[in-house]
């Protein structure tokens, strides 16, 4: 834990404030990696960060209502432009913006915002939107349903912790405490109504899509037809489902080497 970077609070607007990670390598191609629901930014991203640090400049942050993220109201195109606020602030040029599951979302509104700031994206365990059949309805009813297995870890019991180098395990506790139950289930509302299927095909920048094989959240379907849509991608399979980042830490962080390699060299 302690080789990772030291987290530091920013202010991105006047209400909107964040707790942000940063590599620094400024010599280095900058990549914004954006988390999932019920995650933090680096708790989703610690262990890409280890296997990738000194390859690019790796940058992560907690969004709004999820570890210290904390201000401004809660929807998904507030979020994607709090990820042009994050490259405005850290006066990045063209960075490669990875998204994990929402995160992989609110990517796809960045771009859509503004593709010329943006030196293409990553997208993994994401797709076009969901609950658009029965087997998403039923499947974004079972996420609502179980959602308070998601938070786990009473806050009372991650305050009672107190070691000053804590363990990877018990640093994990704390940032899954920190998501509250109220968030899940907003996140998932916002999932369910959110379809980028009409204007994907807008987006004029490289997307590659790290395609999770047996995910349950965004089945394979959904993934490819994101990737079919996008005018110009690439499809980077790994088999494991929607935690593969967590499950499979090693073959998910090579499957990022590859993506964003990708995304880079078609950048130009």
């Amino acid at each position: 834990m302690t080789l990772l970077p030291a987290g530091r609070i920013v202010t991105l607007t006047d209400d909107v404030t964040t707790r942000l990670y940063d590599t620094g390598e400024e010599h280095l191609t900058p990549v914004i990696l954006l988390h999932g629901m019920a995650a933090t930014g680096m708790l989703n991203w610690y262990q890409t960060f280890q296997r990738l640090r000194g390859e690019y400049r790796l940058i992560a942050y907690d969004q709004r209502r999820h570890g210290m993220g904390h201000g401004g109201p809660f929807d998904f195109g507030a979020l994607g432009e709090d990820v042009l606020r994050v490259s405005d602030h850290l006066e990045l040029e063209k960075p490669v913006i990875g998204g994990y599951s929402m995160g992989g979302i609110v990517a796809q509104l960045a771009a859509r915002r503004d593709p010329s700031r943006l030196g293409g994206l990553v997208l993994a365990a994401t797709g076009t939107g969901a609950q658009r059949n029965a087997l998403e309805k039923i499947t974004m009813g079972s996420l609502t349903r179980g959602a308070p297995v998601l938070n786990a870890v009473p806050v009372e019991v991650a305050r009672e912790i107190g070691d000053e180098v804590p363990s990877a395990y018990t640093w994990a506790m704390r940032e899954l405490a920190s998501v509250p139950l109220a968030t899940h289930r907003t996140v998932i509302t916002e999932v369910a109504r959110f379809n980028s299927t009409s204007w994907l095909h807008e987006l004029e920048l490289p997307v590659a899509v790290v395609k999770t094989m047996r995910d349950i959240a965004f089945p394979r379907w959904i993934q490819d037809e994101m990737a079919d849509l996008l005018p110009h991608s690439a499809v980077f399979p790994i088999s494991a489902g929607h935690a593969a980042c967590a499950t499979h830490p090693g073959t998910f962080a090579r499957r990022m080497r590859t993506a964003i390699g990708w995304v880079v060299s078609n950048s130009h």
